[in-house]
């Protein structure tokens, strides 16, 4: 603690993207499913809010608050992204973009079942889609910064560009996380 002489700083991170489909594991998998289904299942009403950061931007943040806070102490900021979409708006927009038959519909269902309803692909490939954590960051608004209008995050990368971007390659192949991140 600051008390005893250790500085400190607190970045709240949220979703976080990659330069790559392949480094931004989430948006490349739900590319993948709204590529391959009619629907694409969303819990509750959609309107949860969901303002994911670029890795890149995410570690320029570190930095500068890990330097600084050998100064000063407690700061906290957080890493979102100047992006800050509902659930529907998101996932619309990326079908869209990538040219998916699937309609995004706000279920009303709790994250658990929306969750359970990805069990097959989970068995498909060996890994877990979306558990009940991603869910509830995806659709209750947990990850919103209480400073939206913080310059430095409207610099920030913005998602929809960035998914302008790599819209070709976008959810054409599955990305387990189980085998990129806890199989050796």
């Amino acid at each position: 603690s600051a008390a005893s002489g250790m500085n400190y700083a607190v970045v709240r991170p949220c979703g976080l993207f990659g330069d790559t489909p392949g480094e931004s594991i989430l948006m490349n998998n739900a590319a993948w499913v709204l590529r391959r289904t009619p629907l694409f299942l969303l819990p509750g009403d959609g309107a949860g809010r969901f303002p994911p950061a670029h890795v890149r931007d995410m570690a320029e943040l570190m930095l500068d608050l890990g330097t600084r806070s050998v100064h000063t102490s407690g700061e906290e900021k957080d890493a979102s992204g100047p992006d800050c979409p509902t659930g529907k708006e998101l996932f619309t927009r990326l079908g869209s973009s990538i040219g998916a038959p699937a309609t995004v519909v706000a279920t009303g269902l709790p994250n658990a079942v929306v969750g359970a309803l990805t069990q097959p692909i989970n068995w498909l490939h060996g890994d877990v889609l979306l558990d009940n954590d991603d869910l509830s960051l995806l659709s209750d608004s947990i990850t919103m910064a209480d400073e939206p209008d913080d310059p430095l995050i409207k610099k920030r990368r913005s998602l929809f560009e960035w998914i302008d971007g790599v819209k070709d390659d976008l959810g054409r192949e599955y990305i387990s996380s189980f085998a990129r991140y806890y199989k050796k």
